[in-house]
């Protein structure tokens, strides 16, 4: 046979044995002979027949020629190689199967997570109610919930657009496009919001939803205190509300001043902002709440119209050795203000507190706070959860400059602390002290801010509720974020990878051919 006809049928040999395991490879994943795949086997297997018959010489030659092994043999081994990668492609892509090399297991679930998925007895309904604009979020979204359905197959997840689903949107609480509902069972529904979409948020929900336990969160009123049913976009608290809804907390109001003993039935105590001094009667009600075990959220503002407002909330935290200092803290570190003076400090930086599990890589805004003085005593333990820069300073009387002056005290200040009883038997007193009852107000949650002071107000009342499991799992760390180029940078890139090294491939093969030739 001619050269050319030769190499033609080891082409076609070549073609063949591809074709077969093609075919096999179908029959594997689909479990059985369908005609797609008898067709792929009976066309490769014809055209192996075909060069063994048009040319048996051939047959012979790749056996008993040297040149024919490194020529047709190496062509029909390629073949084969090429023929199983195929096959192995093909079976693998049917299933789930998955491999994460990455340090720290960027692109598989936590084995917590994994765990609490395994733990679903019925159907978990997650619906995503994303815009065409969120593309990008909507597909982060499916790909973190597609490891949760490869856990389980109660797992069940669908995606609507809020503007077309707009009465389904409201009915399950979503009143922020972008947002995730998660229902189980006959439970609440829970609803995380665009900011707050992570694998630790999705399973913090997940173990919610398992647990059905609503606590009863006590929302201190009759002394001027923020109200849940305020709801002015900035100082307001409706967002708060709707945040603890959706949560599964149960809320009721306390008249504080016309408690001489506060409840049992009360899981946690919420005092945010005072507006007046406090009577004795609440007094000793908080501090008999606590020493028995009770929960208390202590919120604080800066500068005090009434002195006794003050005094009176620093007598509740007397017996634990901690206080208000009543003066406004401002940050001077510009790196940890924000876009609205140092009268809002930043915190990115959290002490080693179950509160702030969940706050890795996230910031949380203090609206015009106070500082937390004082070491707990008595049997009482403290954690600095979030402190200012030794840059920050305090003002302790109004006045209309904020510029520093030397008789300004110098920082840092703690911001947050967290109070635990350690001595006793029976239930153990909690306390969140948090110098602003900003904290959680509307200018500081979505759809208003971006920061994570959703994260946090919800983490201290899991916290306090003694539900730390719910905080959630420990953010991983962030991925490898692509590399923006310029124009300029684009074009000389382009210039290097598809100009200059084919240029200099070119002329190392040219060079050795001269070589050769001389």
């Amino acid at each position: 046979m001619k050269h050319w006809e030769r190499f033609l049928g080891v082409a076609s040999a070549a073609v063949g044995v591809v074709l077969l395991f093609v075919g096999v490879s179908v029959v594997l994943v689909q479990g059985q002979l369908a005609p797609a795949a008898s067709y792929t086997l009976v066309a490769g297997l014809a055209l192996v027949i075909a060069f063994v018959v048009l040319d048996p010489g051939a047959v012979a030659d790749i056996v008993r020629s040297r040149r024919a092994r490194f020529g047709s043999l190496s062509v029909l081994v390629s073949a084969v190689v090429i023929g199983i990668l195929i096959m192995v492609n093909v079976v693998a892509s049917r299933g789930s199967q998955a491999a994460d090399l990455t340090r720290s297991s960027l692109y598989t679930l936590s084995p917590k997570s994994a765990l609490v998925t395994k733990k679903l007895d019925s159907d978990l309904r997650v619906t995503g109610f994303y815009r065409p604009s969120q593309a990008d979020s909507k597909r982060q979204m499916q790909d973190l919930l597609s490891l949760y359905q490869q856990q389980s197959r109660y797992v069940k997840v669908q995606f609507l657009d809020p503007d077309q689903n707009a009465t389904q949107a409201l009915r399950l609480g979503v009143t922020i496009a972008g947002s995730v509902v998660m229902q189980y069972k006959e439970r609440s529904p829970v609803v995380l919001t665009l900011d707050a979409q992570t694998e630790s948020d999705v399973t913090g929900a997940m173990l919610r939803l398992e647990s059905n336990r609503s606590p009863t969160l006590c929302w201190a009123t009759g002394d001027g205190e923020r109200d849940l049913k305020d709801t002015d976009q900035t100082n307001g608290y409706s967002s708060a509300a709707a945040l603890l809804k959706t949560s599964n907390y149960q809320t009721k109001d306390l008249l504080l001043s016309q408690q001489s003993q506060i409840s049992s039935d009360c899981d946690v105590v919420a005092v945010v902002g005072v507006r007046r001094p406090l009577s004795e009667v609440s007094v000793k009600a908080l501090q008999d709440y606590v020493s028995g075990g009770g929960k208390l959220l202590f919120a604080v503002d800066p500068w005090a119209s009434d002195p006794g407002i003050l005094s009176t909330a620093n007598a509740v935290l007397q017996p634990f050795g901690v206080g208000f200092s009543g003066g406004l803290v401002l940050e001077g570190d510009a790196a940890h203000q924000a876009a609205s003076g140092p009268s809002t400090p930043v915190a990115f930086d959290f002490g080693a507190s179950p509160i702030s599990k969940n706050l890795q890589r996230k910031y949380v805004f203090f609206v015009q706070p106070t500082s937390i003085t004082g070491d707990a005593s008595n049997g009482f333990s403290s954690v600095d959860v979030v402190t200012t820069t030794n840059q920050a300073y305090q003002i302790a009387q109004p006045r209309n400059s904020a510029a520093r002056t030397a008789n300004d005290k110098g920082g840092p200040f703690v911001l947050m602390r967290t109070l635990q009883q350690t001595k006793g038997s029976g239930a153990k007193g909690r306390v969140v002290l948090v110098g602003t009852s900003a904290i959680a107000e509307n200018q500081a949650l979505p759809p208003n801010a971006s920061g994570a002071n959703p994260d946090l107000f919800l983490g201290t009342l899991d916290w306090l509720s003694q539900q730390e499991d719910l905080i959630g799992v420990s953010p991983k760390p962030a991925a490898a974020q692509p590399l923006a180029l310029t124009a300029s940078q684009e074009r000389l890139n382009y210039l290097l990878t598809l100009v200059l090294l084919p240029l200099l491939i070119i002329a190392a093969g040219a060079a050795v051919f001269v070589r050769r030739r001389a």
